[in-house]
């Protein structure tokens, strides 16, 4: 090695070229001579070998400092220190004032370990002759030192990046636990250390963190010698002047080598240039001057504290307009209820420990809307001219008949009929010979009867003129026979019809019923037939058996389930001549509920096929009607022996009973209470008051609330 001393100051400045890059690199240190530096550009090591004209002089070697052993080699430890350290960690002249850290090249070896150049190979050194002929010292060669530092580097790369991915594993399941448990909390749980405003604190930038790592190896790199750097950048060639880190290469230099406060990343693999170590930039392991990691979603490092968007709701989806091909089915949309298949709305609801059913819910096959039966004309159908001889034929079967062969629905006001007792099997006669209309036969059969009939939109209805019905109806509504509790029977049956608002037909109606239930609940005479009473009123008698509460009371119209079916059809049939045929063979009328029929598109001479079964393996009539009115939603119910109803479930639950109970005694107030709350949990409609002469309660109920009397007064009175 020689410097300005030894040579007599007679050093001139002479160029090396990079094996690496082809950059020339400018030597004006003297004592760089016979070192290897690092190449400013690509990093690569660069043996400065002095010129062959360079006159050299023999001086006395430096003492070498304590080594180390690097596979078959010995090798000076702070030659390693400085060797492992980049030529951006010195400071160089333009950076010392400011701070900044500056390049580093590869001090030389210390003692006889040198590099020699690649003509001269390795060779002991004994001094320097002034021939010219001055020799090195042998050391190590350098593609053995560049690979063991390569094959070090990749080690240290391939333990961070298992390191890297076993704590990405980790956090990647602390954050998968935490969410869990932040899901089923509903909230961060303080326990855990987690600061949930972490994210909003402010936390100091990366390039701080950069810096202080840069002054933390300026400190621990304060006891070797720090050569002075003087780095002159020129566009023509680089220059290596007053310290090992001071070089300039003659090649274009990227303006991205330096970050924009002035930091330089030559020392990072393959921040300036190729990564020697072969990993990626996004590999390789995060810097531990940075700080620790920020755990995603929880305390990311941000620039300052984080303004939380308001909260805004989503505006709701427009409402389309269906298609014209489709606005037959609007009316899908705006049916009650809900669809078959669809989950219960609501759970039931609940009295203290008591559910209550609710009433059935109404559905229309949608198949059945979309296929409604052909409109008819009511006038012109009644025109119809038949020829019938009969001297007498039952009522109900009649009107069956004229429905059938008119395809008009019509509609008998059962009730009125009952109280004025005008019997819906009573037979009539047709007073006519020969062919006449539908509307003359219909007419003669109603004036025998002593009816009328009112013509609607799409129906007719038979029914009792509301003078006569009063008129028949007036001694029901009497309360002579009360005598002396008149009083109190008026003021009870006036609050108790004054919670109803009815039409005046329906409201006597009610009014009838109401007075020959209370004039039997105070066990005067009645005035109807049992047989009447027991259709449209019922007397409760508390009975809180396990059974009554599980199941209820059993319904007072059960749905048929026997009966004869007749011989088996090989024709279809009409639906109104069906249930005609089948009624009158088991000696019963039948009394069709078309407010229920039409809303299933159904019409009188709707065709059905019926199956009575085979000789040996017949079935029963409420088999037979079952299945072919249950696709339509309808249901035949057995009100008496000589009656039968076709509706739905949903219309039966609904129909209102007036109950009259036996006397409450002291849970007269709890039993009133509870059978009012009851209704007001279910949306029924309710009217219940106490009588004090007799003690028990007189009501107007849907038929649904009746059957759970037991599970709603529930211990003995």
């Amino acid at each position: 090695m020689v410097d300005e001393a030894s040579s007599g100051g007679d050093f001139r400045p002479f160029a090396v070229q990079c094996v690496s890059c082809q950059s020339r690199l400018k030597v004006s240190n003297p004592s760089l001579i016979g070192t290897i530096v690092n190449c400013p550009k690509c990093n690569s090591f660069v043996q400065v070998d002095p010129p062959q004209h360079a006159p050299t002089e023999a001086h006395p070697s430096p003492p070498s400092p304590p080594r180390v052993t690097l596979g078959d080699e010995s090798i000076g430890s702070e030659a390693m220190t400085e060797a492992g350290m980049s030529v951006d960690d010195f400071p160089t002249d333009s950076s010392e004032a400011a701070g900044d850290s500056g390049p580093l090249v590869a001090p030389p070896l210390a003692g006889e370990a040198s590099f020699a150049s690649d003509e001269s190979g390795v060779r002991e050194t004994t001094g320097v002759s002034e021939s010219g002929s001055s020799e090195s010292a042998v050391g190590v060669d350098p593609s053995e030192l560049y690979q063991a530092r390569r094959s070090g580097i990749s080690k240290s790369v391939a333990l961070w990046i298992v390191g890297s991915l076993l704590s990405v594993t980790l956090m990647a399941g602390l954050f998968v636990w935490f969410r869990q448990t932040d899901q089923t909390a509903g909230s961060p749980a303080a326990g855990r250390g987690i600061d949930p405003d972490a994210s909003d604190e402010p936390i100091e930038s990366a390039p701080e963190n950069g810096l202080a790592g840069s002054n933390a190896d300026a400190d621990s790199n304060e006891g070797d010698p720090a050569p002075d750097s003087n780095v002159d950048n020129s566009d023509s060639n680089a220059t290596v002047a007053d310290g090992p880190d001071a070089v300039e290469t003659s090649a274009d230099t990227s303006s991205g080598n330096s970050s924009s406060d002035g930091m330089m990343d030559a020392g990072i693999p393959g921040a300036d240039g190729p990564d020697e170590s072969g990993v990626p930039n996004d590999l390789m392991p995060r810097s531990p001057l940075d700080g620790p990691a920020a755990v995603l979603g929880r305390d990311q490092p941000n620039a300052g504290p984080v303004a939380k968007p308001p909260a805004t709701e989503s505006a709701p989806d427009p409402v389309m307009e269906l298609p014209p091909e489709f606005a037959q089915f609007q009316m899908l949309l705006e049916m009650p209820g809900q669809a078959p298949d669809a989950p219960p709305m609501s759970e039931a609801p609940v009295l203290e420990d008591v559910v209550l059913d609710i009433a059935a819910e109404e559905f229309v096959d949608p198949m059945l809307i979309a296929t409604p039966p052909e409109e008819v004309n009511i006038e012109t159908a009644l025109k119809m001219r038949l020829a019938v001889s009969t001297k007498g034929y039952p009522l109900s079967d009649l009107i069956l008949f004229l429905g059938e062969a008119t395809l008009i629905p019509i509609q008998l006001d059962w009730v009125s009929m009952d109280l004025a007792d005008v019997d819906l099997r009573q037979p009539v006669a047709t007073d006519s010979k020969g062919m006449t209309t539908i509307g003359q036969l219909l007419g003669n059969a109603a004036r025998s009867a002593g009816l009328q009939i009112e013509t609607e939109e799409d129906r007719l209805t038979l029914t009792l003129p509301i003078e006569m019905l009063q008129a028949k109806t007036k001694q029901l509504i009497d309360l002579e026979d009360f005598g002396n509790e008149r009083g109190s029977a008026q003021t009870l049956l006036d609050q108790l019809n004054a919670v109803v608002e009815l039409e005046p037909r329906d409201a006597l109606h009610l009014r009838c019923l109401t007075t020959e239930s209370l004039r039997r609940l105070r066990q005067h005479e009645p005035l109807l037939s049992d047989d009447v009473m027991s259709r449209w009123s019922a007397a409760y008698v508390h009975q809180p058996t396990e059974k009554l509460v599980d199941d209820g009371l059993p319904p007072a119209w059960r749905v048929l389930s026997e009966g004869k079916t007749g011989t088996q059809l090989d024709t279809a049939i009409a639906m109104a001549g069906l249930l005609r045929r089948t009624s009158r063979i088991n000696d019963a009328t039948c009394v069709i509920n078309w407010n229920d029929a039409q809303r299933r598109r159904l019409s009188p001479g709707q065709l059905v096929m019926a199956y009575a079964g085979e000789a040996g393996n017949e079935v029963t009539a409420g088999e037979m009607l079952e299945r072919v009115l249950d696709p339509m939603g309808l249901q035949v119910r057995e009100v008496d022996s000589s009656h039968w109803w076709v509706g739905t479930s949903a219309t039966y639950d609904r129909l209102p009973v007036v109950v009259r109970s036996e006397p409450l005694g002291p849970r007269r107030d709890d039993v009133l209470h509870r059978i009012r709350e009851s209704a007001r949990l279910v949306g029924a409609s309710l009217a219940i008051e106490h009588d004090p002469v007799s003690d028990g309660f007189l009501a107007v109920m849907p038929r649904f609330l009746y059957r759970q009397l037991p599970k709603i007064i529930g211990p003995e009175l």
